[in-house]
């Protein structure tokens, strides 16, 4: 059975340096499982990231264009680049290039607002829905091969707690996302539609 080259190894390295942190740098249970809860985060998004970006080199995108196409077309209303930036949590000029790449390629359109010309606003063509579309298929099955074997109500529990871990980050963050970490307000909707929701991968 083919596994990632590193297998278990990449596990005990984590142990490892886990309890040298232990050792060196903090006391008590509360601050190591808040440790393990930030690595194991922070580590599952990287790697996510990682191999989803390989699986989706075929469409001839990446999740980073992906992320930037879909919150353009889930806004529903025509979004601006400050916003897209503090959703994504990128400086403005790293924004700007991304989208001027995006239009140039015809994935969306940018226009000046006409309630205010200073303002640039972009909205998702034809051509970017589809682009999403091939992405959303390949990552779909992606996801279930990464998290089919995991019971589903350890995954709505993760759902939860991630979530409010979101929320507390925006709650102390200068960024000016203001709470709008998740495209989805996970509050306002149940178990199934937070199933759904969960192709939305941030």
């Amino acid at each position: 059975m083919l596994g990632p080259p590193e297998g278990g190894v990449a596990v005990e390295a984590a142990d490892r340096r886990l309890r040298n942190y232990r050792e060196q740098f903090t006391e008590g249970a509360e601050n190591e499982a808040y440790f393990r809860a930030t690595r194991a985060i922070v580590t599952a998004a990287r790697r996510w990231r990682k191999l989803a970006n390989d699986r989706v080199k075929v469409t001839g995108q990446t999740m980073a264009r992906w992320e930037t196409m879909f919150l353009v077309a889930l806004s529903g209303d025509e979004i601006t680049q400050g916003e897209l930036a503090r959703l994504i949590s990128v400086e403005g000029p790293t924004m700007v290039r991304m989208l001027d790449v995006l239009a140039k390629d015809g994935l969306i359109s940018r226009r000046q607002s006409s309630a205010d010309r200073r303002v640039t606003t972009n909205k998702i063509t034809p051509k970017g829905m589809r682009a999403i579309r091939d992405i959303m298929d390949i990552t779909d099955k992606l996801r279930a091969e990464v998290m089919g074997n995991i019971d589903e109500r350890r995954i709505e529990i993760f759902i939860d707690v991630t979530t409010q871990i979101l929320r507390n980050i925006d709650a102390r963050s200068y960024s000016g996302t203001e709470g709008n970490a998740y495209p989805f307000d996970q509050s306002t909707v149940g178990p199934a539609t937070r199933r759904k929701s969960k192709k939305a991968d941030l």
